[in-house]
């Protein structure tokens, strides 16, 4: 079992309620593409990816993927489907190997009355919402904003994922990101790095690009 004070939800409970935790709780390690849960079924465990990214998507009427968004560890996974009682709205699957921390959910509500753990639910639902403002600003903001803008806010899905998926997420072409990763590579912010893309100036980028 991973050190549950070290997750942010978890990180002001006494020890007795953690205790209380691990004991309802199953740790599940992932690898890339297992799923997690799927659309329509039942809430009846809290997901908390611990490590790794997550991908919540649907499949349109033609049975094309629709990606909704990246998570990126620690995070909650649709929590919402557990605190109004609805089936999972989306799939989920592992983007990369990871780990998710698998509660029961009927149990956990018993502990739900403590204010710490309410609260940090609170914000973690914020933070999804915050997500939903992210798409509208994929929508508004110009091509070489919100590839900026990603990259700043989301690291480590932009370090773990494909470019195609990262043009999918955005809306924009892969030829389109393609020349845009090439300019802030000439300007020092990102680097291959074992095959792999990787920031190396967070701060020149958050320069770079204000929003």
């Amino acid at each position: 079992m991973i050190e549950l004070r070290k997750i942010p939800l978890f990180s002001e409970l006494d020890d007795e309620s953690l205790e209380q935790i691990r004991s309802i709780s199953t740790l599940m390690p992932l690898k890339k593409s297992q799923i997690v849960f799927y659309q329509g079924d039942t809430p009846t465990y809290l997901y908390l990816l611990v490590k790794g990214v997550a991908k919540i998507y649907k499949i349109d009427t033609k049975g094309q993927e629709v990606v909704l968004h990246y998570f990126s560890a620690p995070t909650l996974l649709a929590e919402r489907a557990n605190l109004i009682n609805i089936p999972y709205p989306a799939n989920c699957i592992m983007n990369t190997d990871g780990m998710v921390l698998k509660i029961e959910f009927g149990k956990f509500q018993e502990l739900m009355n403590k204010e710490a753990i309410c609260l940090r639910i609170m914000q973690s639902l914020l933070k999804k919402m915050s997500s939903l403002e992210d798409v509208i600003d994929n929508i508004v903001l110009d091509t070489e904003t919100k590839i900026a803008k990603f990259i700043y806010e989301h690291t480590e899905a932009f370090e773990s994922l494909k470019q195609h998926s990262i043009a999918s997420l955005l809306n924009i072409k892969p030829e389109t990101l393609s020349r845009k990763l090439k300019k802030l590579k000439e300007m020092g912010v990102i680097q291959n790095q074992h095959s792999k893309l990787k920031v190396v100036d967070k701060e020149k980028l958050k320069d770079l690009f204000q929003w």
